[in-house]
């Protein structure tokens, strides 16, 4: 992930309120790892089910690694 989407993903959360402590360690420093999308089958693989999935941002707790996903689109990060 580049500097300016990193910046993009800081103010998004920031700006929906997202700056609480781990829930983990209570430590305050974070790191964006990255994106990614959340696979999720619309019924089972043996039925011939189909795949979708949830573009989510994977943040980590620079303490104890602890990571947080959230939803891109609720954001406003969707691509």
């Amino acid at each position: 992930m580049d500097k300016q989407r990193q910046e993009q993903v800081i103010s998004a959360l920031k700006e929906k309120g997202a700056t609480q402590p781990c829930p983990r360690c209570q430590n305050l420093q974070f790191d964006v790892v990255g994106e990614t999308v959340i696979g999720l089958d619309t019924q089972p693989w043996f039925l011939g089910g189909a795949r979708s999935g949830v573009p989510a941002i994977l943040v980590s707790c620079s303490n104890c690694g602890y990571i947080a996903q959230h939803a891109a689109a609720v954001l406003g990060l969707l691509r």
